[in-house]
């Protein structure tokens, strides 16, 4: 549980050195590089403007990649494949010829919608028997184009035969409702008359756009346009297809301009005079022999020192524990990292939250698809414990849910009667699942599974008093961690000695009992003058008191979240069978299993993520608020990432 010590340190080269140094620190992993206080400040803009480019091939090209191609980009890669992608991949031919057809396609796909445009105005046209570009007026008459409503149009036609008799209304469009196109010939001295008739009515004026061709001619040429279009823009579809071929390539490069950032900015950080460079940065101090090694392997004219860190300078928090615990990192890391002078939780957390994860389930079947799921994934992946924590992690979580819940007989929401007989034995209770033990169907199951989550949640918070106290009893605080942290285990001992003494030492364990009750209180007044300490002290277990219980009752969700699983999966299975019972048979048991894989496909998913976020709670809440407060900065190595 603890942290893995760290140590500053400085290296100095003479200046001829400089890239060789950070080529071998880059292949190495081990320092965290920090700034020196005259930082150089550069002008990135070229490279971050190259960095775009390639950045913009790579999220373009996805989009049109083959499965084939996706599986190869997936694939871990060499240094030496990731610098020869680099020197020999045309980057800036590919992303000049994707500027190009992203170019063309913007192009295509305004004049496209201008087409569309084009064709709506033309719609209610394409009946016009009359060139677009003939004139619309003569020495006496015009010849006006507009929309009316459908019930407007008799009105209309009535008004123009009473008033301007010599008008004609002439309708184009098909359409027997909504706006109708029609075109008026108006003489010259009756149009004031004309529009203030159809403008009451609800006219509206068009303009037709000039073309020499009558509307449905130019509407089937801007439809042959916009076709052609269309596949210009399909054709350049193609040819990005053709082009992500090159995807996994640019995908090096991309990796490769990471490692010149990490690399320059390594630069940026060293301190140089005319002759050296120096480089500051923190490493683990167990590694400090080897790299001095390596260093000296290098060249002699490089020094590892030791150096004192700068005051108020926090010291970068790296986790290691053995491979069984790694993958609970992952729910320290949710929470944050201890800080430089704390413990590591990882260990100490583990078993508590993989007990409580399997309690919440309380699913033997759901626990064996857990870990068929992510059992398959690691295999396929062939992730180690390091690269795929989460994975790992649930893997476990699967395992422990399968048989932590036999004994509590959850299989998919079954209950015995609905198994095969072999599967179920004769129990006081009734008939049970085999090494079924508890049924949480009656009352005594629920009474144990409750008993047994306060149980462990007394069992949990004390241990996080105990981690207090442990922790500052190696930090020289012994009396501190005796009368803050330790009394609270005096008096549940003294509490358990009281509950399961035999009558004949009953009235002792009453006077160890009083004892410990004034010594808890003594202890939690510590750091009060000795006059008010018992005040302090009482006020302090008062507080002791109602945090326990109110904590405490906080593992009843590990209760809740036990019955809330079978409960669901039980549903499930009556929504299954009601249903499929509205069928007839041949088409009754295909609904029956669909409707079973599905709900319990989402049932594991969403009782698997509340299992993981309150196992994850009481963690953090409860245990956390014991002896931990987090916050530390990750160690973060200047190393080449693959």
């Amino acid at each position: 549980m603890v942290l893995v010590q760290m140590q500053k340190v400085g290296i100095i080269a003479h200046s001829s050195l400089r890239e060789d140094l950070i080529s071998m620190l880059h292949d190495e992993g081990v320092i965290d590089v920090r700034a020196a206080a005259e930082k150089q400040v550069l002008d990135h803009t070229e490279v971050e403007y190259k960095e775009a480019e390639v950045a913009f091939a790579v999220t373009t090209l996805k989009d049109f990649a083959d499965k084939q191609t996706l599986a190869v980009c997936n694939k871990k890669v060499s240094v030496e494949d990731t610098i020869h992608a680099a020197k020999h991949t045309d980057v800036q031919g590919i992303v000049s010829q994707l500027h190009t057809l992203e170019k063309e396609d913007t192009e295509a796909a305004r004049k496209i919608q201008e087409l569309k445009d084009l064709r709506a105005d033309l719609a209610p046209w394409k009946n016009l028997n009359a060139n677009l570009q003939d004139q619309n007026e003569s020495e006496n008459t015009l010849r006006i184009f507009g929309t009316l409503p459908a019930a407007a149009q008799h009105k209309l036609q009535d008004s123009m035969t009473q008033s301007i008799k010599r008008s004609v209304l002439e309708k184009v469009s098909d359409k027997e409702e909504g706006e109708i196109a029609f075109v008026a010939i108006i003489w010259k001295e009756d149009l004031r008359t004309f529009e203030e008739i159809a403008t009451s009515l609800g006219w509206t004026h068009v303009t037709l756009p000039r073309f020499e061709s009558t509307p449905s001619q130019s509407y089937e040429e801007a439809t042959m346009a916009e076709r052609t279009l269309e596949e210009a823009i399909e054709k350049n579809a193609l040819a990005r297809k053709k082009l992500a071929v090159e995807l996994p390539n640019l995908l090096k490069v991309q990796l490769f301009m990471h490692w010149l950032d990490q690399k320059q900015e390594v630069r940026e950080s060293m301190a140089a005079t005319d002759s050296t460079v120096t480089l500051l940065g923190w490493m683990a101090a167990s590694r400090m022999e080897e790299v001095e090694k390596k260093l000296e392997k290098l060249n002699p004219a490089i020094a590892l020192i030791k150096v004192k860190a700068d005051e108020g300078e926090e010291v970068p928090v790296l986790l290691k524990n053995k491979k069984i615990v790694a993958p609970f990192e992952s729910v320290t890391g949710l929470y944050g990292l201890p800080l430089s002078n704390e413990m590591d939780p990882t260990a100490a957390l583990s078993p508590f939250f993989i007990l409580y994860f399997s309690l919440c389930l309380t699913d033997a079947g759901y626990g064996a698809i857990i870990a068929l799921i992510f059992g398959i994934y690691l295999l396929k992946s062939r992730k180690s414990i390091e690269e795929a924590k989460l994975p790992w992690l649930l893997f476990f979580g699967g395992v422990m849910t399968f048989f932590v819940s036999i004994p509590f007989g959850g299989w998919l929401g079954l209950t015995p009667e609905q198994v095969p007989a072999f599967l179920t034995k004769q129990g006081a209770e009734g008939l049970l699942f085999k090494g079924q033990i508890w049924n949480l169907g009656k009352q005594s199951g629920i009474d144990f599974l409750q008993n047994l989550s306060l149980a462990l949640g007394v069992t949990h918070l004390f241990f996080g008093m105990f981690l207090a106290g442990m922790h500052k009893w190696i930090h020289g605080k012994k009396v501190e961690a005796f009368w803050v942290d330790f009394t609270s285990h005096i008096l549940l001992g003294s509490i358990l000695f009281l509950a399961f003494a035999p009558a004949e030492m009953a009235e002792i364990a009453k006077y160890i009992l009083y004892g410990a009750i004034g010594l808890m209180i003594w202890g939690k007044g510590h750091g009060a003058k000795w006059f008010l300490r018992p005040i302090s002290g009482l006020l302090g277990s008062v507080n002791f008191i109602i945090g326990m219980i109110s904590n405490g009752l906080s593992y009843l969700r590990i209760l809740a979240l036990g019955l809330v699983t079978g409960a669901i999966a039980a549903a499930i299975n009556q929504v299954a069978v009601e249903l499929g019972n509205l069928f007839p048979v041949w088409l009754g048991v295909p609904v029956i299993i669909v409707i079973f894989l599905a709900g319990h496909m989402v049932s594991i998913a969403l009782n698997t993520l509340g299992s993981f976020i309150h196992s994850g709670r009481l963690q953090f809440i409860e245990f956390f608020s014991q002896f931990f407060e987090g916050g530390g900065k990750e160690f973060s190595p200047f190393r080449r990432s693959i």
